[in-house]
């Protein structure tokens, strides 16, 4: 069991304070509190693009960390070893957004996907938005291709399904996810689905009331679920497992 906690679109290291930033800080265990925080952001999909590293480091600073490395994976001067030391040694790690295609083959290629899935397995507290979420997934539903077509993407698969950010506009994916065979998630931005040693909850930022997460189980040809209003045991479609439990409040 990990923690992991996908967003969508819509999380602003830029704001004094981003509810969904802060719920995923919170779950650093106490260990890792009493031993200084170190927080790993990973702007793989925007192409290591470094215009983010003053903001996201003075938000981490300023919420308790001794140390924030903004990990460039396309440094030709980055050993496997310095790769592998900066992942497990974290606390938080955070994916941006951007292209996913690219973040998966530099993930890959630089084998930072073995040392992420290791972190998630040792109780790094794991997160992202958009392409730096869903690529967690067993399948990242994307418009990569240069015509904006959407695809399904192999993820990392530390998560069983299929999952779509930016539901609110990507509307296809209910058509497009039709007779895969995973369990589809979509999540409107403003929103995060949080999942924490075998329970999921929803993480509402109540930037939007209008926006939401759903479900959309293969065996019920994937129908839509609101889980903010319909909080369902969240399977795999063998139905042998592991479940997923709606955090009780």
């Amino acid at each position: 069991m990990g923690k992991f906690v996908a967003g969508s679109g819509g999380i602003f290291f830029e704001n004094e304070e981003d509810p969904i930033l802060n719920y995923i800080i919170s779950l650093v265990d106490d260990t890792r509190r009493a031993n200084g925080m170190r927080a790993v952001y990973l702007p793989t999909a925007g192409r290591d693009d470094r215009d983010k590293e003053p903001i996201v480091t003075d938000y981490f600073k300023r919420h308790g960390f001794v140390q924030v490395d903004y990990l460039c994976l396309t440094d030709p001067n980055l050993t496997e070893e310095q790769i592998r030391e900066t992942i497990l040694s974290a606390s938080v790690i955070y994916g941006g957004g951007g292209d996913t295609k690219f973040l998966l083959d530099t993930w890959r290629k630089t084998h930072a996907d073995v040392y992420l899935k290791q972190a998630y397995e040792n109780g790094v507290v794991c997160a992202g938005q958009s392409a730096g979420a869903h690529s967690w997934f067993k399948y990242a539903y994307d418009n990569t291709y240069d015509n904006g077509q959407y695809c399904l993407l192999r993820g990392l698969d530390i998560l069983p399904y299929c999952m779509c950010p930016h539901y609110e506009d990507w509307t296809g994916f209910p058509k497009d996810v039709w007779m895969q065979e995973y369990d589809g998630l979509g999540v409107d931005n403003d929103i995060a689905v949080a999942f924490v040693d075998g329970t999921y909850e929803v993480i509402d930022s109540h930037r939007n009331p209008a926006h939401t997460a759903y479900y959309l189980p293969i065996n019920e040809g994937f129908a839509l679920h609101d889980l903010q209003k319909e909080p369902l045991v969240l399977h795999m479609p063998d139905g042998k497992g592991p479940y997923i439990y709606p955090k009780k409040k």
